[in-house]
């Protein structure tokens, strides 16, 4: 697939991106904004809703300072949220990491309800109202203070799932590698051309 650039790679100098841009913006600018991007659940979601819950979720993370490289850790969460996080948290330019063991260096932690995190000192933000931070009241913050893109260079990470790195150019198609593989459970999705996962398999339809 074409590769939407903010800057362009020249001769000794990689190119900057953003794989959310590349999934969401682009085809709303490009007059796509009603049309199907993905159906998850038994729901179809256009280009312009998943944008609006992306930006939201980006701003609540921007609001508790993450940032390009930065870790949020993510729960096997049901669908759509799982989706929306993983965009919001590539909007940003962070990394999207399914591995238990980085709660620890991660700025936010994501999750179906409450999980221990031990000596992490960073928020839990959980689908229900199993925590100080639920996601119908974070996201209320987001939707008024919304986030948008991000640059990141071309080698950037998007993910990083079982201890194998995913970059944003693997997940675009671009390159071959460190392309995404399903974690176990999920199932492969693809969003405007970058390729995410769903653990609700039955339902998650590209």
């Amino acid at each position: 697939m074409s590769v939407d650039w903010f800057r362009k790679p020249v001769e000794g100098l990689d190119g900057t991106l953003n794989a959310c841009y590349q999934a969401l913006d682009r085809h709303v600018i490009r007059g796509r904004a009603d049309d199907v991007a993905v159906r998850l659940a038994g729901r179809d979601w256009t280009f312009a809703a998943l944008l609006e819950q992306a930006g939201a979720f980006a701003g609540v993370l921007r609001a508790f300072d993450v940032g390009p490289g930065d870790t949020v850790a993510v729960a096997h969460l049901p669908a759509p949220h799982g989706i929306h996080v993983a965009l919001a948290v590539a909007r940003v330019g962070a990394v999207a990491s399914y591995d238990v063991d980085d709660i620890a260096r991660a700025k936010v932690v994501v999750a179906p309800s409450h999980i221990p995190t031990g000596d992490a000192d960073c928020p839990l933000i959980t689908l229900d109202d199993s925590s100080e931070l639920p996601w119908d009241t974070v996201m209320r913050a987001g939707r008024a203070n919304p986030a948008g893109c991000t640059e990141v260079p071309a080698d950037a990470l998007l993910a990083v799932v079982g201890g194998r790195p995913v970059s944003v150019l693997g997940a675009l198609g671009v390159s071959d590698d460190q392309k995404p593989v399903a974690p176990e459970g999920a199932t492969l999705v693809d969003v405007g051309g970058l390729a995410l996962w769903s653990f609700d398999a039955p339902g998650a339809e590209a």
